[in-house]
């Protein structure tokens, strides 16, 4: 129950740490001069398309703030790309309850920053604002975005239905741009919805039957995972009772075990914290002895074996575009696969808990942890001293992403 406690306590007092902070991620930004910067850019929803944000040179450093006026182009980790355009388009709309009498868009100009959708020989933009969703595209004839022209309307019901007076019509111009701009083999527009599900697919079609390389596609997704390989160099003490008054305690010689194995780590999206949560397996073996034996009795061995299993959240911090601190803490079951000591019984399942803190660069990540203590023997007889024992473990760990390297 202690080490339980005492890994709680490290949670709340690092959680209140980071939740204080504004949380910022890796960016980027490109000014009216062309000048490209890479900063760390405030964590938001990104719901509706901005018209400025707020950076970061390195977490220590002073917020700045840009708008719509001074910047071409930012984007924001691997999800969210904005270039500055002039366009032409209505928002009157995705539903009746808004919408007019009017077939055609009331056209307005607006400065507004497009989020790219897929990026190809024929890209996919999209702006939103209180939940109405605006579509444009470029080609290779149309170097500068055009509105793939959709609107909602309505027309008075003659018919004099008892309970209806308007009737819902919607202008589909979109779908005759499409077949006209943008149509590869005949690609059926009759059914594209005006969605960017609909479109980002038509679109990836498009472009892969024209044999064009997409160089970026919004991926729909509800968490970011990552796979990846995980080395760590165990710091291991041992010991339990001895049964002697005169020397009470048997400790073994401390060891450095190597383990290594796999890991997943899952990010949780729209969280206020740059939050992820990981699952770790890995194996162990290690050989220790006592180093205080009697003169008169052979020296113990413990020779261990298992293979481990560790699930926690982690907590980022982000100190520039490239670096970061991290703090985890969680838990970790050891299951026992061979293990041969001078007990006759060991455990088969044994947990403990761990908490720790690390640096990440890239796809790569230094952490160190420490592991509360446990007991390996199995406690089948309470009375018994000879049934308690003390297994301790610090670690230092190097971990690689193996997928495509996206924060």
């Amino acid at each position: 129950m202690k080490s339980l406690l005492t890994t709680l306590t490290f949670f709340l007092f690092f959680s209140s740490i980071i939740t204080a902070q504004s949380i910022y991620e890796s960016g980027y930004f490109i000014d009216n001069n062309g000048k490209r910067k890479e900063c760390l850019i405030k964590k938001l929803p990104w719901k509706n398309n901005p018209t400025e944000f707020e950076w970061k040179k390195t977490i220590s450093s002073s917020p700045r703030k840009e708008k719509i006026e001074d910047i071409k182009e930012f984007g924001v980790g691997r999800d969210y790309f904005f270039k500055r355009f002039i366009m032409e388009f209505d928002l009157q709309g995705d539903d009746v309850g808004i919408s007019t009498k009017s077939k055609d868009p009331r056209l307005k100009i607006r400065k507004v920053f497009l989020r790219t959708i897929l990026k190809s020989e024929a890209t996919l933009y999209q702006y939103s604002e209180n939940d109405v969703h605006r579509f444009f595209y470029t080609n290779k004839t149309t170097a500068y975005p055009k509105l793939l022209v959709f609107k909602t309307y309505y027309v008075p019901d003659t018919t004099k239905k008892v309970g209806e007076k308007i009737i819902t019509k919607e202008n589909t111009t979109y779908k005759d741009q499409l077949k006209e701009h943008i149509n590869c083999g005949n690609q059926d527009v009759s059914t594209v919805e005006h969605t960017e599900k609909d479109l980002k697919n038509y679109f990836k079609e498009f472009n892969e039957c024209r044999g064009a390389k997409i160089e970026y596609i919004l991926k729909k997704k509800i968490s970011q995972t990552k796979i990846g390989l995980i080395a760590s160099l165990d710091m291991v003490n041992f010991s339990h009772p001895s049964g002697v008054s005169t020397n009470p305690t048997t400790i073994y010689d401390e060891v450095m075990a190597p383990k290594y194995g796999i890991f997943l780590e899952t990010f949780i999206p729209f969280s206020k914290v740059g939050l992820s949560f990981f699952l770790e397996s890995t194996y162990r073996q290690f050989t220790t002895t006592q180093n205080n034996a009697f003169p008169t009795v052979e020296p113990a061995v413990l020779d261990f074996k298992s293979v481990n299993v560790a699930v926690a959240p982690r907590f980022h911090i982000y100190l520039s575009s490239k670096f970061e601190v991290f703090f985890e803490g969680g838990l970790s079951v050891d299951h026992d696969i061979g293990t041969e000591s001078i007990f006759e019984n060991i455990e088969k399942t044994t947990l403990d808990y761990f908490y720790g803190s690390g640096l990440g660069i890239g796809r790569f990540k230094v952490g160190y942890r420490i592991y509360t203590d446990k007991n390996i023997v199995k406690t089948e007889n309470l009375t018994d001293e000879l049934s308690e024992s003390t297994l301790s473990t610090t670690s230092i760990y190097l971990s690689i992403n193996l997928s495509r390297y996206n924060r």
